[in-house]
């Protein structure tokens, strides 16, 4: 969120985090065992009182792009509240170099 706040002071852009995660997770890089779209659906719920107004575009905005399933869970979860509203993915990551790279 941050991030986006730091691009909406050069660009006016509608930011909202409408989707709430209900239950903490490992992140997929720390674990073995990598939950499904239908796991991840179960714990995320919309936030109603951020949806007025609905929304014209919807970016989901994720720090890393690896099997797409945090994407693909949050899209059918925001599909479902708004359809027909296009939506798009946004993937920011960093890398950072060590000495030796």
């Amino acid at each position: 969120m941050q991030i986006c706040q730091g691009i909406n002071a050069d660009v006016e852009i509608d930011l909202r985090e409408i989707v709430r995660q209900t239950t903490s997770m490992d992140a997929f890089h720390e674990s073995d065992v990598r939950p499904t779209v239908e796991d991840l659906l179960e714990c995320y719920e919309i936030d109603e009182s951020l949806c007025a107004p609905p929304p014209k575009q919807i970016g989901i905005i994720d720090d890393m792009l690896t099997a797409g399933t945090h994407f693909r869970a949050m899209e059918i979860c925001l599909r479902n509240r708004f359809p027909g509203v296009r939506i798009d993915g946004v993937f920011i990551a960093r890398r950072v170099f060590l000495p030796d790279d």
